[in-house]
């Protein structure tokens, strides 16, 4: 069953500009088409339209002006402003007062078709990510993991799964994507939930203390050991110890570590009596332990004692789709912590924190989010108000408009890469998808050189 088109509203007060964004735009969208602001005001509250496109200068109520009242009825619909006089100055007004983005005539057919499709795929997220966390707030989540996508899921799915049993789990993923916290919902959903959670990063140990601290030390085991002293295993005993950066752990402690998994005792240091453990191990670690074993770094039966179910927690950028959510959750959070009222980013600001590639992934999200809350001053958080390598470099008027058309054609590359990975490869798929024919995205498929790499039939 095709899913419907999308809805779109064109306002213009030339029939012949109507007449023309219509005919780009059919293919892929159910068009509405209003001369006037005034007739189309009262549409757009009957109707749940995915975009509105509307001139700048028209007679009565301008494009600004509706801009303004459409924020005000439906404020998450994006509007894209059209005008044959565009300047920074419009630009910028225009931002700042929520436009998603603008259009200065004449423009190209795929101009508008891109930003529109970008548009209505923001209006989608918006309403799934509505649903979503709908549904997360239903069934309380699953113990704080945010997200819906695919990847999340396929995660989660796992964790409840292995959560129950007592086997010793390795979350695998780079710094800042949630390993404790994914740590923390294991032990949540495990028969140890009762019991102590202990967590504990190897790289804030020096390693001539590594082994005391883990099974704790007699006394006078050693110098300034005045007396005897439970460690992290003691602390964790009926419940489970987090052992987070795995990979630093010392060599030689790693068969010690292994003796606790295989036979379930240790022996605290300057002790010749061993004492078992009733403790579950989860292990974290952004290093390839993989590529340490064959490096002599890490010992390979250990490695393949604790990775008997991985776990991978992806990064962010292969999880887009849950970066609205984060969003919400974050400024939830840190809204109450910092005593500021739960400011959401506007138009520009939204768009920098779903286009930033996240290389400190959920880490670096939250310390954006923390700074957008501390430093706004209006009623949303503004791109200002981000971190400055959030900032893209500003488009000049005129003279600079190969700088522009590498920028969108970058962004464009980057939309159809994973446009294809969603549809599986399939151009038909990614087409419905996109909203759009299939010979114009075969078109921007073979100009990006993806049509033969990517693409299937």
């Amino acid at each position: 069953m095709s899913q419907p088109k999308p809805k779109l509203m064109v306002i213009d007060d030339l029939d012949s500009a109507r007449a023309m964004m219509r005919r780009i735009l059919a293919r892929g969208y159910e068009v509405y088409d209003f001369a006037s602001v005034a007739e189309a005001l009262p549409a757009v509250e009957r109707a749940e339209f995915d975009a509105v496109v509307t001139d700048l200068r028209m007679p009565g109520v301008d494009g600004l002006e509706a801009l303004k009242r459409f924020r005000a009825r439906v404020p998450d619909v994006p509007v894209i402003l059209v005008t044959a006089f565009a300047t920074v100055e419009t630009a910028i007004e225009a931002m700042k007062a929520g436009a998603f983005d603008y259009l200065k005539k004449p423009f190209e057919p795929e101009e508008l078709e891109l930003v529109v499709a970008r548009a209505a795929e923001h209006a989608r997220l918006k309403r799934d990510n509505a649903r979503l966390r709908a549904q997360l707030t239903g069934a309380g989540g699953a113990h704080g993991i945010v997200g819906g996508s695919q990847a999340i899921r396929d995660v989660t799915s796992i964790l409840r799964r292995i959560a129950p049993s007592n086997v010793p789990i390795l979350i695998e993923g780079e710094s800042g994507t949630g390993k404790d916290l994914l740590a923390r919902a294991a032990h949540a959903m495990s028969s140890r939930a009762a019991g102590p959670y202990v967590a504990l990063n190897m790289s804030a140990i020096p390693e001539n203390l590594a082994e005391a601290e883990l099974f704790g030390h007699e006394k006078g085991a050693f110098t300034g050991a005045e007396q005897a002293r439970g460690g992290f295993f003691a602390e964790a005993e009926g419940g489970t110890l987090f052992l987070d950066e795995l990979g630093l752990l010392p060599l030689a402690l790693q068969p010690k570590l292994l003796r606790v998994l295989q036979d379930g005792e240790y022996i605290p240091v300057g002790s010749r009596k061993p004492r078992k453990a009733d403790v579950r191990i989860i292990a974290a670690t952004n290093e390839d332990l993989a590529a340490q074993v064959k490096a002599g770094k890490f010992r390979e039966d250990l490695w393949f004692r604790l990775r008997v179910v991985p776990v991978r927690l992806p990064p962010l950028r292969e999880r887009r789709e849950d970066i609205p959510l984060l969003i919400d959750h974050l400024i939830s959070k840190h809204a109450v912590r910092l005593n500021r009222p739960p400011l959401q980013p506007d138009a520009a600001a939204l768009r920098a924190l779903l286009d930033h590639p996240w290389p400190g992934n959920i880490r670096e999200l939250e310390h954006a989010i923390e700074r957008g809350l501390l430093l706004a001053q209006g009623e949303a958080i503004t791109l200002a108000d981000l971190p400055p390598e959030l900032t893209p470099p500003p488009v000049a008027e005129g003279g600079d408009e190969g700088r522009y058309r590498s920028a969108r054609d970058a962004w464009e590359r980057r939309w159809l890469e994973e446009l294809l990975r969603e549809a599986g490869g399939c151009v038909a798929k990614a087409a419905e998808l996109a909203g759009l024919h299939r010979s114009t995205l075969y078109e921007k498929l073979t100009r990006h050189g993806l049509a033969e790499k990517d693409a299937k039939g």
